[in-house]
């Protein structure tokens, strides 16, 4: 015996007219509203986590020796301009913090015309650990060193500290170059980092402090613990990234390194006990570098700029201020071939007057070397005597040494 199948509902399903709304529960909405708002904050906050790591990644490479000494940093065989890095940085910063600031806007808004509860909305909180952190009760206590908002402003510390280490890198070149000191590019860069932390700071603090309030029915404050912490780990992390450049491996008396022997590295840089000695305010043409003489015809200048400076210090003591250290063996110097009787009492006389003995103005006016930063007011005679003269790199044509140095 067969079992007919059961007979089909023709029952017909009501449609929606024009003027009528489908039954949607207004809670619904709203949850689905915070949890739109949650999640957006979750993804962005994962985004900060990502510039935090990648200002570590790119401060960390700038501080390498191959990249020390270059406008460079080098990835395989593409090159990264420092210059536009400080940049990106800031950029990444304002954009981060619009973001952020237009979430919690967002958010706060939410909180404030919802008719969910506050336990609904905890627990809607808890779906999403990270951003929970940010907006839980134990931010209240600024000493909590584990609460959201103290992670979240470690980070940014960290952040805008290495976004300082990279603007110190952009705008003063290590190495001989160091002495290419840009004052105006590193005060527009200043100028914009106390800009967009005070965009950052009045944009994120109030709809926080906002948030806060609403879930948890007390006045949230930052706190000086926290101001201090921040302000802290920026220094740190600046110092971390340029500690070669605040200390020196040489011990010295009275601020100098010798009288001693030295021997060439290259056009401007001395091996002095022990230490690599890069001459301040020129930049020679580097050792394996080739120019074109008279004729057209291919020259080594770069060992004959070595030789000459060799032939320079290989017979008297040389005498040296060092100015800063660049990284745990090389420092930048002014430097001359020792003269009991004449003496410079400080590194000031080095740029005060005629210094016969510099060895920066000796392998300028040789034709060796080119003035760099400072270098270039203060040998500027000697160096248009020595293009006059067509002596050394300007009897014919050369590749200026930091092209020379970007071409390789």
């Amino acid at each position: 015996m067969t079992q007919e199948p059961p007979e089909e509902d023709l029952t017909p399903t009501p449609q929606l007219g024009p003027g009528d709304t489908p039954n949607i529960n207004p809670l619904s909405v709203q949850a689905a509203s915070v949890v739109r708002s949650i999640d957006a904050l979750s993804t962005i906050f994962w985004l900060c986590f990502l510039g935090f790591f990648l200002s570590i990644f790119f401060a960390g490479l700038a501080q390498l020796e191959d990249n020390a000494y270059t406008d460079f940093i080098f990835l395989g065989e593409y090159q990264v301009p420092k210059a536009i890095l400080p940049l990106a940085s800031l950029s990444f910063a304002v954009f981060a913090f619009w973001l952020v600031s237009n979430r919690l806007q967002m958010l706060s808004y939410v909180l404030s015309t919802t008719a969910l509860s506050f336990t609904t909305i905890r627990d809607l909180f808890h779906l999403n650990p990270p951003v929970l952190h940010v907006f839980d009760e134990g931010n209240e206590n600024p000493w909590s060193l584990l609460s959201g908002v103290s992670v979240f402003i470690f980070i940014w510390a960290v952040f805008l500290g290495n976004s300082m280490a990279l603007i110190w890198a952009g705008v003063v070149q290590q190495g001989a170059l160091v002495s290419e000191f840009d004052p105006v590019l590193l005060s527009v860069y200043g100028v914009a980092l106390v800009l967009v932390t005070l965009y950052g700071t009045r944009s994120i603090v109030p709809p926080l402090r906002a948030i806060l309030s609403t879930l948890h029915g007390t006045e949230f404050k930052l706190g000086w613990q926290r101001h201090t912490m921040a302000i802290l780990i920026i220094i740190g992390t600046v110092m971390i990234n340029e500690f070669d450049q605040f200390s020196s491996m040489v011990d010295q008396e009275n601020d100098l390194l010798g009288p001693a022997y030295a021997n060439a590295i290259d056009g401007e840089t001395l091996y002095i006990r022990g230490a690599e000695v890069a001459l301040f305010g020129i930049d020679a043409v580097e050792r394996n570098q080739v120019c074109q003489d008279a004729t057209g015809k291919d020259y080594p200048c770069g060992q004959r700029a070595t030789q000459a400076l060799q032939e320079l210090v290989q017979n008297q003591e040389v005498i040296c201020f060092p100015l800063v250290g660049i990284n745990a063996r090389r420092i930048l110097a002014m430097c001359e071939l020792y003269d009991e009787a004449n003496m410079p009492g400080s590194p000031g006389d080095f740029l005060q007057g005629y210094r016969p003995n510099s060895l920066s103005r000796l392998m300028i006016v040789s034709g060796h070397a080119v003035g760099a930063g400072i270098g270039v007011n203060t040998y500027e005679g000697e160096q248009l005597e020595a293009q006059t003269l067509r002596r050394g790199i300007w009897q014919g044509s050369f590749m200026p040494p930091r092209l020379w140095r970007s071409s390789q």
